[in-house]
């Protein structure tokens, strides 16, 4: 009788595992730009990012790392409208909100895919609210 309850309790653990590691990959799915956007995004972020990022994304004097696990912990639990937000609003910081939101978005699609998410067909959207429901992958 023992072993039945174990098996069964086995069981439940596994579906629970797969459960909630799904939402990682559903946000990872969820989040959509196009290899254009993330191309014109690598224009941009030369012009005005790299100076304080550092052209590896991570190895700038003044800005934060863009890429990797310091990124990940930053964004984890966020969503994507919140980084386009941040981003529009906070960056670059010697001349804010100067860059539009498409622009911000392309730049946006360019990190994401620097961070290993992959372009697709559907364009990333431009107005954060829109994308307010919509998770960044990383937990």
């Amino acid at each position: 009788m023992l072993a039945y309850y174990r098996s069964k309790l086995f069981s439940l653990l596994i579906i629970f595992l797969a459960l909630s590691n799904s939402g990682a990959l559903n946000a990872q799915e969820s989040i959509q730009f196009t290899l254009d956007q993330a191309n014109a995004g690598e224009t941009l972020y030369k012009l005005n990012c790299q100076a304080c990022h550092g052209n590896r994304l991570s190895n700038g004097q003044f800005g934060t790392p863009l890429i990797g696990r310091a990124f990940r912990n930053i964004w984890k639990g966020k969503s994507l409208g919140e980084l386009l937000q941040h981003t529009w609003e906070k960056m670059p910081p010697d001349d804010l909100m100067s860059l539009t939101r498409e622009e911000v978005t392309n730049l946006v699609a360019f990190i994401l895919s620097r961070n290993d998410m992959k372009p697709g067909e559907v364009p990333m959207v431009s107005d954060p609210e829109q994308a307010a429901d919509t998770y960044l992958p990383w937990e």
